[in-house]
């Protein structure tokens, strides 16, 4: 078992439990570290490889966590909690975790999964941000899971090739900052209409 992977999938975990905004932008940068100590190591060490493991690093390490900590900035300190999770999240979770072993099973005479501890978190990870996208309300806790997502997809995707060729890493944590820099944006627009970022205020915009 790759103790990188391990780490990966605990800290998806930790963003299911933690309610501290502050927590989860700190799980997100984490889970960029790790990725990018992942992508690193997934084939020959060359100053390619080099260069996109640096620009992983930047990126969801460094730029993201420091992008989304500036929203917080203008949120007052009961805006840096979370509600609570819904029991059925939780559940949902233990469902999803439990289901990734079946399709491992279901895939194994495919011979597609290279890695299948890799492939179990990394399929986990992506139930888990799925499910935080769906059950949380602060709008920050929402990008963070996609990001976690996001990463989850990374290191599936690695799981089932061994590596990802340059240009998609590339392409993605070009995606990714894009995406994410919308996001941020709109955070700004609704915090600034509506003095909140629970997601549950956009319910006013129905006509």
């Amino acid at each position: 078992m790759n103790v990188i992977d391990l780490l990966f999938f605990i800290a998806a975990l930790g963003l299911l439990s933690v309610r501290n905004v502050y927590l989860s932008i700190g799980l997100v940068a984490i889970e960029g570290l790790l990725i990018s100590v992942m992508v690193s190591s997934s084939g020959p060490l060359s100053w390619v490889s080099g260069l996109v493991a640096l620009s992983t690093l930047a990126i969801k390490a460094g730029l993201i966590p420091a992008v989304l900590s500036r929203l917080i900035i203008a949120l007052p300190a009961e805006g840096l909690k979370d509600q609570p999770l819904p029991l059925w999240a939780y559940a949902a979770a233990v469902l999803a975790i439990f289901g990734t072993d079946h399709i491992i099973h279901l895939l194994a005479p495919s011979h597609l999964i290279q890695n299948e501890p890799a492939f179990f978190f990394a399929l986990s990870t992506v139930y888990l941000g799925l499910v935080m996208i769906v059950a949380r309300r602060h709008l920050l806790s929402q990008i963070a899971a996609l990001v976690s997502v996001e990463n989850g997809l990374v290191l599936l995707a690695v799981s089932m090739s061994g590596s990802l060729p340059t240009f998609v890493e590339l392409g993605i944590l070009v995606d990714l900052v894009v995406a994410v820099t919308l996001l941020v944006w709109t955070g700004h627009q609704i915090h600034r209409e509506f003095k909140t970022t629970d997601i549950v205020v956009l319910q006013r915009l129905k006509g």
